[in-house]
């Protein structure tokens, strides 16, 4: 197994549609999983038809979070696809899904009957609002669950309504609390294989309220200390000062900020005003944040006074936090991003679409990222192959299934 292909021989069912289920199997897949993803005929994972913009037939969102899959289309609401998916799930390691809590089970496809014919199946649902409680039957949406947990009530500016987030920021961590989950699964279960025990699998509960709910991190640890409602304060930081964008000349924005009292020192020589360091005022980031409302203005008033392109300069080399407000074009043509030697941005040959390019992976193993091997499938493109090569499913087999409307 090559160092950046960690999960090859690992075997994903992935039943799973939207977004923070395909992006924690696109994750795995990344790894090196083999990832079947199960689709309904007539349409498949519904972000396929998430546009404009489209890639030929599929939605380039779609397109973003199901590379490295096999796509098998199949009616697991019939009793030979029910079928089909527990003979499937036999022959993997992890099966993902992301249906209404008892969905699956009135089709026999839950954890206790599946793991009762594979006891080291690792099974992962994702849900709106977990497998027990009274909202667990509500479908889960990534800016509900942002709202009811606290999320949007904390961003925005001040005096502005709340504001959701520029991306599906609670499914995309709920797909990243599943990975680790799940890799902590096959963790558990390969070492008590090693020590001769069988090697059980498990059921991994994650759902976007917990999610959202568990990353309010110190916001929420700080209303519990206190009793104070958080308040919004957009670009900036309840615990930092200053710690925010500001505008420039130019009309740009530069996000500026000091994380402790040495780097305040650094920022008001960068900035011309080594006076700011020892004014009684600001010396310690306590006083800072006290008296943030004279402080602010100050530095504003510093900024406005040069382009960005100036203060780009002045601050290189610097250990600050500090930045452009970039567009997304900005972003994605920055030197640590647009260098091809990177390999942050992947490219692949679609079938239909042509030369596909998103974000790749974001992490590393041993200086190489994972590979892209399969571009995102098309809808059934891998049916016959999946069944064919997992199942034994012979030409006569496939063609009466066919028939029926089982599979596509």
């Amino acid at each position: 197994i090559s160092a950046h292909r960690p999960l090859a021989g690992i075997r994903v069912l992935d039943l799973t549609r939207v977004l923070a289920g395909p992006y924690c199997s696109m994750i795995l897949g990344d790894m090196g999983a083999d990832v079947i993803k199960v689709e309904r005929p007539g349409g498949g994972d519904e972000t396929r038809q998430w546009g404009p913009p489209f890639a030929a037939e599929d939605s380039v969102y779609f397109l973003s979070v199901n590379r490295n899959k096999r796509s098998v289309c199949l009616d697991f609401g019939q009793p030979a696809g029910a079928d089909l998916v527990r003979r499937l799930s036999r022959r993997c390691d992890v099966l993902l899904e992301n249906f209404v809590p008892g969905k699956l089970a009135k089709r026999g496809l839950d954890f206790a009957s599946l793991s009762a014919q594979n006891p080291g199946l690792i099974y992962c649902s994702i849900s709106g609002f977990g497998q027990s409680g009274p909202w667990r039957r509500r479908a889960g949406y990534d800016v509900a669950a942002a709202a009811i947990g606290g999320f949007l009530g904390i961003t925005g500016e001040p005096d502005g309504p709340p504001v959701r987030a520029g991306v599906a920021v609670t499914d995309l961590s709920t797909g990243l609390y599943a990975l680790s989950a799940i890799l902590a699964a096959l963790y558990r279960r390969r070492t008590a294989e090693s020590l001769g025990e069988v090697g059980r699998g498990c059921w991994i509960d994650a759902n976007l309220l917990d999610t959202q709910v568990a990353t309010m991190s110190h916001v929420a640890a700080s209303f519990l200390h206190t009793g104070q409602e958080p308040s919004r304060w957009g670009t900036g930081h309840a615990n930092l000062a200053p710690y925010q964008a500001f505008d420039t000349s130019d009309r740009r924005q530069l996000i500026l900020g000091a994380g402790n009292d040495r780097q305040f020192g650094v920022l008001c020589r960068r900035l011309g005003a080594p006076h700011l360091a020892t004014d009684p005022r600001f010396l310690s980031n306590r006083l800072r944040v006290a008296n943030r409302t004279s402080l602010i203005p100050l530095i504003q008033a510093l900024v406005r006074a040069r382009p960005l392109a100036d203060w780009l300069a002045a601050l290189e080399g610097s250990d600050l936090p500090y930045g452009p407000v970039n567009t997304v074009a900005e972003a994605l043509a920055s030197p640590p991003v647009a260098d091809p030697a990177s390999g942050l941005l992947v490219t692949c040959e679609h079938p239909a679409a042509g030369r596909v390019t998103a974000p790749g992976p974001a992490v590393r193993f041993d200086g190489r990222r994972g590979e892209v091997t399969r571009p995102p499938p098309r809808l059934g493109e891998h049916t016959d192959e999946v069944l064919g090569e997992l199942l034994d499913c012979g030409c006569e087999e496939l063609l009466e299934l066919r028939r029926g409307k089982v599979i596509a």
